[in-house]
């Protein structure tokens, strides 16, 4: 009772207060004054994210109702089914949990694609491609999940101070997923072709060789077959590296304006920031595993169990979030500050205007509604609020004549 108390009352206690907050924030602002919409796209973008809102409150007291189940009979339950004196069976009881995990969350995330979003004009997919991405993530998930568990079931097992080198694990699985990610997992879902426009591609090549970015390849990425949703973005590390423009951004966004959104992204490679946000989930990382490492044997007991390598990563993945919702507002603060930076490198190869002109595109398109509660930010926006970033752009005029 113990654990399942410190999760209602320090995450989801909090988490459901913030939801709250936002909602009465979006509830009332939806009637003001529009600004960067218009009217109808205003109120339009207000429904969207109190809609959201809405799913992701009923998401958090389920989440509290599913850890509830875990800890009070459901990993005792899992247990029972198998006998647990060798690492194999170590192995399927945690493959068994992460699926029944992922299963659960199921529900809310085909209803936040495959209705909310369709009803809003996002979507384009039908049931059959969200069944058939939920199939490839599940296998990616057994098959990396599997060699992940099986490493750090093995040391738990064998190694004393066995979280330092699950650490250890944990930096050389995030530093593979950014290396291999943009050329053996995004074409598991997408199709990249080679940019077919000779003058965007060598204005592309000429920015590129301007900042001394060296990729492999400028891709589009067919994204419209998803979403109507607008974005580009730099995927990989060392050779891996390529720039991916979204299909929908080239049909909506003039080169001028595309070309300050890609300086935008090259300022992120200048001032190193994916490096900085991998130290950051390092150092998350780093203190969720001395806190599991350091739970006191009583509160396994709570759950009927015992320390073992199934029970001490199932309670790593239980907890991951409620610790994690308190490293959020660093990340964000951190992110943010490099989005401010970026910006400002991204004007700068470009126009401070050409750079506020994507921004806007990309905020109209998307159907973002530009105000939340201060809060809310804090904890969740990894990019700041567009009037911030017109702001520290000099173009906020643009918000009011747009």
């Amino acid at each position: 009772m113990i654990l399942f108390s410190i999760y209602a009352l320090f995450f989801t206690l909090p988490k459901i207060t913030l939801s709250i907050l936002q909602l009465n924030f979006l509830q009332s602002k939806q009637h003001q004054q529009p600004y960067i919409l218009d009217s109808q796209s205003f109120k339009k973008a207000a429904q969207y994210s109190i809609t959201k809102e809405k799913i992701s409150l009923i998401s958090s007291i389920f989440d509290l109702i599913i850890f509830g189940c875990w800890i009070f009979f459901g990993l005792a339950f899992l247990e029972s089914l198998l006998p647990f004196n060798a690492l194999m069976q170590s192995v399927i009881f945690l493959l068994i949990f992460l699926i029944l995990q992922s299963l659960l969350s199921l529900p809310f995330e085909a209803y936040q694609k495959l209705i909310v979003d369709k009803a809003f004009g996002f979507c384009k997919g039908e049931i059959k491609l969200f069944i058939s991405d939920t199939l490839k993530s599940l296998l990616l998930l057994i098959l990396i999940g599997g060699i992940f568990l099986s490493i750090s079931s093995w040391i738990i097992l064998n190694i004393p101070l066995w979280e330092i080198y699950i650490f250890i694990v944990v930096a050389i699985f995030i530093i593979g997923a950014n290396l291999f990610y943009p050329t053996f997992i995004a074409p598991l879902f997408n199709k990249f072709t080679p940019l077919d426009n000779p003058n965007l591609q060598l204005a592309i090549q000429n920015l590129l060789h301007q900042v001394g970015f060296q990729s492999n390849g400028v891709f589009v990425m067919d994204a419209s077959k998803r979403d109507g949703r607008l974005n580009a973005y730099f995927g990989g590390l060392g050779n891996t590296k390529r720039v991916i423009l979204f299909d929908t951004l080239l049909e909506k966004i003039p080169q001028n304006s595309l070309l300050a959104v890609l300086g935008h992204e090259l300022g992120h490679f200048k001032h190193f920031d994916i490096y900085k946000m991998m130290i950051l989930i390092l150092s998350f990382f780093a203190l969720l595993l001395f806190i599991i490492a350091n739970l006191p044997q009583t509160l396994f007991l709570e759950a009927n169990i015992l320390p073992s390598p199934h029970s001490l990563i199932a309670f790593l993945i239980l907890l991951s979030s409620p610790i994690g919702f308190y490293f959020t507002p660093i990340i964000s603060y951190f992110s943010c500050k490099n989005e401010f930076n970026a910006d400002k490198f991204g004007a700068s190869l470009t126009s401070n205007e050409d750079l506020a002109q994507a921004l806007l595109v990309l905020v109209k398109e998307n159907n973002a509604f530009p105000l939340s509660h201060p809060l809310y930010i804090k904890f969740y926006y990894t990019h700041p609020p567009l009037m911030q970033r017109l702001k520290a752009l000099h173009c906020e005029h643009l918000a009011i004549t747009s």
